[in-house]
């Protein structure tokens, strides 16, 4: 209480700085050079480091993506699809899974310590479908638009790859007898990657192993490379029990 006679002394004063400039701070010329100086400086390029920082995330994650490996499907999994990534000594780095989500598709890609590294999402699952990949902080790194080509005996496909802002990054050219060879060029014709089911390599197996060599990582992040695969052969085995149950209802029909 004894304290209050201050109050009506220091709103005075505060009113005194307010209408005579005289009794504000000095305006020195050391002070006023640091205010314009101040003024001047360009605001933080927020965009810009965020971009700078997702770059380097990307290129971390890519960079355990070895420039050759294998993509080998599991055989026996219960209501998912499992694939395993294998480097050239057969050392594995890396897992995808598959499974329905919300009446799509959803792969997931786990590196060695199980850490998620990407994710691919189906729009939808038929003819001519489309998956968008994420980061593990759900940014788009690019889409995988798969075309399909049909002849009189076999359906044929290839694929666009999109990067993260919908630009064309490469296309698949189809190298297709016995084996399924994707060869991935960029628009101006450079190879970027090719990706083979070989004939040979398959030969004795149930299920699938893609061959994977990726010529330039920086002209597509390495994640849409091998997504294209493991969604390749997750087409194709939904596309052969379709086909299996069609004949099966239409043997029903004839009996």
């Amino acid at each position: 209480m004894r304290y209050l006679f201050l109050v009506p002394l220091l709103s005075a004063a505060v009113a005194s700085a307010q209408v005579f400039p005289e009794f504000q701070s000095p305006d020195l010329p050391e002070l006023s050079a640091f205010r314009k100086a101040v003024a001047g400086r360009p605001a933080p390029a927020t965009d810009m480091v965020a971009a700078a920082a997702t770059a380097a995330e990307a290129q971390s994650s890519s960079a355990q993506i070895p420039s050759q490996f294998s993509i080998y499907e599991r055989f026996f999994t219960i209501f998912v699809e499992k694939f395993d990534l294998k480097d050239p000594s057969g050392k594995a780095f890396g897992l995808i899974e598959g499974k329905f989500f919300r009446l799509t598709k959803t792969f997931e890609y786990l590196d060695g310590q199980g850490d998620r590294v990407a994710q691919a999402r189906a729009r939808f699952f038929a003819l001519g479908s489309t998956v968008d990949v994420t980061d593990p902080q759900g940014r788009v790194i690019g889409t995988i638009k798969e075309n399909i080509l049909k002849s009189l005996f076999k359906v044929y496909t290839s694929y666009n790859i999109l990067d993260g802002q919908g630009r064309m990054a490469a296309e698949s050219e189809k190298v297709e007898w016995l084996s399924t060879e994707m060869v991935l060029r960029q628009p101006d014709g450079r190879v970027v990657a090719e990706v083979r089911r070989g004939f040979k390599e398959n030969l004795l197996r149930f299920t699938d192993r893609w061959d994977v060599t990726i010529r330039d990582p920086k002209a597509v992040d390495p994640r849409l490379i091998v997504m294209i695969g493991v969604f390749k052969s997750s087409v194709d085995n939904d596309r052969r029990k379709k086909a299996s149950e069609d004949s099966g209802k239409r043997s029903s029909s004839d009996e």
